[in-house]
């Protein structure tokens, strides 16, 4: 049966982050505003913190007061600022080149992300398919309710969507378990013996479906 609906995951799947500095300079800039990682333990709940924060802002000015708020005692407006500006000039995004073959793909299309609307509005996603980020589904992957909050939106029964992602266990698994079609995008092909069906790229995608 041809599914009626395509949900895409965004980070890998449909776009990359340009790289525009390396991860010293972000610390470097950290450590300039008052932020110290002590260990390995200390980057990582730094990361998950921002990643869970992320696609709840509505500006990078936001994250900047939500996230400093959360790992310093009292955050002067200037570093805010300061933050903001920093993350805005370096953390931009952009679309693989093969996002140009799904446009036209005869099925009703959405993209389920953890990024702020903000930050990939602009990528023209919106032109071709509708855009969730947890400031609508009040939930991050791999909890089902964010899967759940796009079909009921979009009036889709699970067996009529299809799952469009590079990680396993965030975007295929849950998507599996509601019984959504699943599709692993491996662009560097590095997954052998994937338990879905596999795409390098998404120039396949319209043989899979």
């Amino acid at each position: 049966m041809k599914p009626k609906l395509i949900i895409f995951d965004f980070y890998k799947t449909l776009g990359f982050q340009i790289p525009k500095i390396g991860l010293k300079d972000f610390f470097a800039f950290y450590k300039k505003i008052g932020i110290e990682f002590e260990t390995e333990e200390d980057i990582k709940t730094f990361t998950l913190l921002f990643s869970k924060l992320m696609g709840y802002a509505a500006n990078w000015l936001e994250l900047g007061k939500i996230l400093l708020e959360k790992v310093l005692e009292k955050p002067n407006p200037e570093k805010i600022k300061a933050l903001a500006d920093f993350y805005k000039e370096n953390i931009v995004y952009q679309l693989y080149d093969d996002v140009k073959e799904i446009v036209n793909l005869p099925y009703q299309k959405a993209v389920l992300t953890a990024n702020a609307k903000f930050l990939i509005k602009n990528l023209g996603l919106e032109e071709f398919a509708k855009l969730f980020t947890p400031m609508e589904t009040k939930f991050l992957k791999p909890d089902p309710k964010a899967f759940l909050f796009v079909l009921e939106n979009l009036k889709i029964k699970p067996k009529e969507a299809v799952m469009v992602g590079d990680e396993i266990e965030r975007d295929l698994i849950p998507a599996q378990k509601l019984g959504m079609e699943a599709i692993l995008i491996d662009r560097e092909n590095k997954v052998e013996n994937s338990p879905f069906k596999k795409i390098t790229s998404l120039i396949e995608l319209n043989f899979l479906i």
